[in-house]
Formats: C-alpha cells, sequence, structure tokens
C-alpha cells in the first residue's frame, strides 16, 4: 500500500517505509530506499540512512556520508552521536561547526544566522570522556548576557547527574535553571535507589508550590507503589497551581486507572469541574480519555457523542481530519476493513485530484 508512494520519493512514505523494513530486520532493504533521496542532499534521509549504516558498523562511510554536510547542525549532531569515539576523533574536531551560543536573543531566533553549536561541542567532549572540560563548556553558556539558556542548563544538568556529580547539581545556582538541577539530581538518586532522599528532595521543593516538583515527586511515588501518596500530592496541586491543570488531572487519573480505580478517576474530573467550571466538552474529553485509559473506547465515544459530527458528516467534511477521524471510530466499532478501505478511496481521491490539477496545459499554437 505504500510502496508506490515511497517510489515516488515522498519522504513521509519513503521514512515510514524504510523504518518497517528496518524493525523487521530487513536492512540492507532500508539503505537501498533511503540513498537515492539521500543523494539528493535530503537531511533527513542522510540522518535515517546513517543511523543505518553506523548500526552495519560502516562508520567509515557514515564519516563520508555526514562529515561534508557537517555544517548543517542536524547533521553534526548525528555524525558525533555515531562516530566519535572510533579512531576518527581529530578528523571530524575539523569538520564540526566552531563553538557559538546562537542568536543574542534566544526567544528570537529567526533574524539571526547564528547557530547555537555548544550542545554539540559538549557531546563531543563527554563523548571523548573528557568530562571536566564539557562541564565547564556548559557552565560558561548557561547564562550569556543576562540571560538564561534553558537547553544548555538541562544539558548541563543531565549530563553531572550522568557523572555522578551530586554535589555540583546541589549547587547549582537558583537563578541558572534550578529546576533542570532538581530533576536530574531526583533522578540520580533514584538510579543510585535512594528513594527516600529523591522523595524528600522533591517535596521540598513541591511544598514551596512548584507544580513540577510535584509532578515529579507523584511520578516518582507512583513507580514505587506509593500511588495513594501520589494522588494526595496531585490533589493539592492541582487546587494551587491555578492556570491551566490539564496536565496535573491527567496524571492523578492515569494512577487512579492504573490502580483499578476509573470510576474515583471519572469522580474526580466531574467534581474538579463542578468546582472550578469550564465546560462541558472539556469534561467530556476529560473524561473520555479515563475511559479510553481502562480500554472502555465505546463509552469514551459515547461521551463524545453530542460533540462529534455524524459519519456522513465526516465524510462529507473532505479533510485530513475527517478521514482520520472517521476511520479511528470504524476501527473502535470492529469495522477495521471498512476503515483501511475508506483510508484508501481518501489516498486515491487525492491523487486523482492531483493529477487533474497538476496535468500539463495543451500546448497553444504559434502567432
Amino acid at each position: 500500500m505504500l510502496q508506490p508512494f515511497a517510489a515516488t520519493g515522498w519522504w513521509p512514505a519513503v521514512s515510514t517505509v524504510a523504518g518497517l523494513l528496518t524493525d523487521w530486520e530487513r536492512v540492507d532493504e532500508a539503505i537501498v530506499l533511503l540513498r537515492p533521496l539521500a543523494d539528493t542532499g535530503h537531511r533527513h534521509a542522510l540522518r535515517d540512512l546513517a543511523r543505518l549504516l553506523a548500526r552495519q558498523g560502516h562508520l567509515d562511510q557514515v564519516v563520508t556520508l555526514l562529515g561534508p554536510r557537517a555544517a548543517d547542525l542536524l547533521l553534526a549532531e548525528e555524525l558525533v552521536k555515531l562516530a566519535v569515539g572510533h579512531g576518527r576523533d581529530a578528523e571530524i574536531a575539523e569538520l564540526l561547526p566552531e563553538v557559538g551560543a546562537g542568536p543574542a536573543d534566544p526567544f528570537d531566533p529567526w533574524g539571526s544566522d547564528a547557530l547555537d553549536t555548544v550542545p554539540l561541542h559538549a557531546t563531543f567532549l563527554e563523548r571523548q570522556g573528557r568530562i571536566d572540560e564539557a562541564i565547564l563548556l556548559l557552565a560558561k553558556h548557561v547564562r550569556i548576557e543576562g540571560v538564561v539558556y534553558a537547553d544548555h542548563a538541562e544539558q548541563l544538568a543531565h549530563l553531572l547527574a550522568r557523572h555522578g556529580r551530586e554535589a555540583e547539581l546541589r549547587a547549582f545556582p537558583v537563578e541558572d535553571g534550578e529546576e533542570y538541577a532538581l530533576a536530574a539530581l531526583a533522578d540520580l538518586l533514584e538510579k543510585q535507589d535512594r528513594i527516600p532522599d529523591a522523595v524528600a528532595l522533591l517535596r521540598q521543593s513541591a511544598r514551596t508550590g512548584n507544580p513540577h516538583a510535584a509532578f515529579g515527586l507523584a511520578e516518582l511515588l507512583a513507580r514505587h507503589g506509593r500511588h495513594s501518596e501520589a494522588v494526595e500530592v496531585l490533589r493539592a496541586v492541582a487546587e494551587t497551581a491555578g492556570g491551566d491543570c490539564d496536565w496535573i488531572i491527567h496524571l492523578l487519573c492515569r494512577i487512579l486507572v492504573d490502580t483499578g480505580q476509573a470510576d474515583d478517576a471519572l469522580a474526580y474530573v466531574d467534581d474538579y469541574f463542578a468546582r472550578h467550571g469550564g465546560t462541558r466538552h472539556e469534561q467530556a474529553l476529560m473524561r473520555a480519555e479515563v475511559m479510553k485509559l481502562c480500554g472502555r473506547a465505546m463509552e469514551a465515544e459515547a461521551e463524545l457523542a453530542a460533540f462529534a459530527g455524524s459519519d456522513e458528516e465526516l465524510l462529507r467534511s473532505g479533510t485530513v481530519h475527517g478521514a482520520i477521524a472517521l476511520a479511528e471510530r470504524l476501527v473502535r466499532r470492529g469495522e477495521p476493513q471498512r476503515a483501511v478501505a475508506h483510508l484508501r478511496d481518501r489516498l486515491d481521491g487525492a491523487k486523482v485530484l492531483r493529477g487533474e490539477h497538476l496535468r500539463q496545459p495543451a500546448s497553444r499554437p504559434g502567432p
């Protein structure tokens, strides 16, 4: 079904087919499929081809493929991930763009051609085992001219955690992204099986009103079977966080569902909306999500029925969204063959439409 689309060089189809072939251990076929598009310079095809070549141990080919294109940050990052540490580091270092922290205003990068290559070089140093140099590079570029670069702060925190630098994580400056250090330190403590220490660390921050710390604390408690405590943490933060609390409520409901308390999750959603307001559609969406989590797909569809178009309306919409929504509805009803036929018709119709509009005009006679 996908092959005709992949044969045209359309990247979504090529990528999907290559992924399927790789999953089926037919890597050589995936390489053959990707190479023509990679030869045109398609950056994502180049990246995926390099990954497959590295998987087969062809690191020289990886360097040959990506090295001349290392000015493209996406491909430079892939080159570092795949090829560093295999005897060609000096050559790779020469190929990489110079260290640069990107645009002066990280919140408006479109007006600058500057690339943020600090994370790339930090990864390069770490993969060479030059951990202290990687730490120094990132630390130097966390705050630049009074602006905190969140990506640098987050990478530094994870780097410190990976290498057990607990003291440096605890000393992470508050104004330079302490929340990243907090999450990384909690992860380090958990991996060291110091669960009480990780819980205490996150609980202390959650008590100051930090919803992200509370979220992390609830996930930690749930992973270690302390579901009731996790739910209580989330109930409290949902009441005090303010603004959009959907992400908090979704986790709370998921924990309840995981412990066989789906009805309690639904009751919580209803109670929350009764006390805090919100539209009936928003409430129905949240209730439907709970139902889907516990395998009650038909009930979820019934919950949303009042807000969903009929099959005919979805069919008439002529949109990709409508086509997908109808196909999903047919699958939930136990009619996957109808769903496939519907999607195939949609694809065939699109091909006919393109053919009509892209047909070359008849040549006109000369004057």
